[in-house]
């Protein structure tokens, strides 16, 4: 397994248990933003989300009401209403499957000159360049040697 793709799972499952976190306590399912509503309760959960699951969300979202005020920004509205935590965890999903392939390309490449001629090993190594470079500020990243 090449470093970066240790390191793309990494990132990938440290944001997977903050979205798991989220999911478990908001609830999952359709959230939406309502931008004629100026307060923070703009996230609402469908008719299925759980009461309880209500109760345990709505003391975040007053918390976080305090650090933001009480009107939102049409925009952050819409983000955080986009990207639920089901929808974030399906993202993950997605890009770790890509991680997974093109580390199994690179390894099953290494030394077929063939497929190197052909562009596939620049192709993988690009790929995970490209999946790495969100995470350039952590101390963990190798910086100019994975900058695609």
């Amino acid at each position: 397994m090449s470093d970066i793709a240790d390191f793309l799972r990494a990132r990938y499952a440290e944001q997977r248990a903050i979205a798991e976190v989220a999911s478990r306590t908001a609830g999952s399912g359709d959230w939406r933003y309502d931008p004629n509503n100026d307060h923070v309760s703009w996230v609402e959960f469908s008719e299925y989300a759980s009461p309880v699951n209500r109760e345990t969300w709505w003391p975040l979202v007053t918390e976080a009401q305090s650090y933001i005020g009480d009107t939102i920004d049409n925009a952050l509205g819409e983000f955080i209403a986009v990207y639920d935590p089901d929808t974030v965890l399906a993202d993950l999903d997605a890009k770790l499957a890509i991680v997974d392939l093109m580390d199994r390309t690179l390894a099953a490449a290494e030394g077929d000159s063939e497929v190197d001629h052909y562009g596939g090993l620049g192709a993988a190594e690009e790929t995970l360049c490209r999946l790495a470079q969100p995470f350039a500020g952590h101390p963990e990243h190798k910086g100019e040697e994975w900058t695609p």
